[in-house]
């Protein structure tokens, strides 16, 4: 796991064609969306459909979440069923609806029951858990050093760290120095995660933590290629360039046909909708592009739209460059 890089679970983006797309540019495993045990248990559809997976996204972990200890170890033994490479237990999310039932960064409240869900999982299964946490529930509750002992004692294989608290959700700065102190304190490997956005960022996140791995989420929507130059930039000191419009937008269709594929119309368009806000964020006049497109529902007319844009926007690049060049 040394100096790994991994694509971070996230609620409604990190699904199976996301993992794919990660695999192919330089992730080195990946790990599902949170899954609700309860509704594996329940042998919930839209559970399941979480939880499917494709070989190319090997390694891969199962994300699961919940607050009842038997309910977490027998929905991981389930998934463990389709042979996942490992077991992730989620005591980071913030989210209402998570929170609400008493799981995610809730957990973190009552230290006893994180020892027996985590105890209780690690038993149910022969495939290596990790558990991935916030800091604590609000900054009066850091339990972070508590929790990740009680984490190792369990036998759970590594533990990832976003080092701020539920309170916080994503506000303010990941304060790393914690990560850091994890890693001090623990003999298994930590995972380093929260406010990755740049290879430099990587580059100091490893320097100034020392932690085992790296976990990027938010930065690698709609941008996969943060970690093939993560991995160059850590390789040889330099910042490879950004990708241009034409390797995001060529990237973007071909998501956009995979979920063609997989959903079908009109069920994949309105899933790829928020898709292409991400691939496309920051490039000039795109907000009409998007505006035009989240009113389509033909593939083909979506698609006729982005490549005319590119061209128009590649010609305008040219004048630029060459009005820049006579000026000169």
């Amino acid at each position: 796991m040394s100096k790994a890089i991994i694509y971070a679970p996230l609620a409604g983006i990190s699904d199976s064609l996301a993992r794919k797309i990660a695999r192919n540019h330089g992730a080195d495993m990946t790990i599902s969306e949170l899954i609700s045990s309860e509704g594996i248990i329940r042998g919930g559809e839209k559970t399941l459909e979480i939880a499917r997976f494709n070989q190319s996204e090997r390694p891969l972990g199962l994300q699961i979440f919940g607050s009842k200890p038997e309910s977490m170890a027998e929905s991981a033994t389930i998934l463990a069923s389709l042979s996942p490479d490992f077991i992730d237990i989620n005591f980071g999310c913030p989210a209402r609806k998570v929170v609400g039932k008493n799981g995610g960064s809730s957990v973190l409240k009552d230290l006893s029951l994180l020892k027996r869900i985590v105890a209780m999982v690690v038993k149910a299964v022969d495939i290596p858990v990790t558990v991935k946490m916030r800091s604590g529930w609000d900054s009066g509750s850091l339990t972070y050093l508590e929790a990740g002992k009680i984490i190792e004692d369990c036998g759970a294989a590594a533990v990832t760290l976003h080092p701020r608290t539920k309170v916080q959700s994503f506000t303010g700065r990941a304060d790393w120095s914690q990560i850091a102190e994890l890693k001090q304190s623990l003999k298994i490997p930590v995972i380093g995660n929260g406010d990755i956005s740049s290879p430099e960022d990587a580059g100091r996140m490893f320097s100034e933590t020392g932690c085992d791995a790296i976990m990027v989420g938010r930065a690698a929507i709609g941008n996969p290629w943060i970690f093939n130059r993560i991995k160059e930039y850590l390789n040889t000191g330099e910042v490879p360039p950004e990708p241009t419009p034409r390797q995001r937008m060529t990237l973007a269709l071909e998501h956009f046909d995979s979920m063609i594929d997989k959903f079908g119309v009109p069920r994949g368009v309105f899933k790829m909708r928020a898709v292409f806000c991400w691939y496309f964020r920051g490039l000039p006049g795109i907000s009409e592009i998007r505006f035009r497109i989240n009113r389509m529902i033909s593939p083909e007319e979506i698609k006729v739209t982005i490549s005319s844009y590119l061209e128009t926007l590649e010609l305008n690049s040219e004048i630029s460059g060459q009005e820049a060049v006579s000026s000169g």
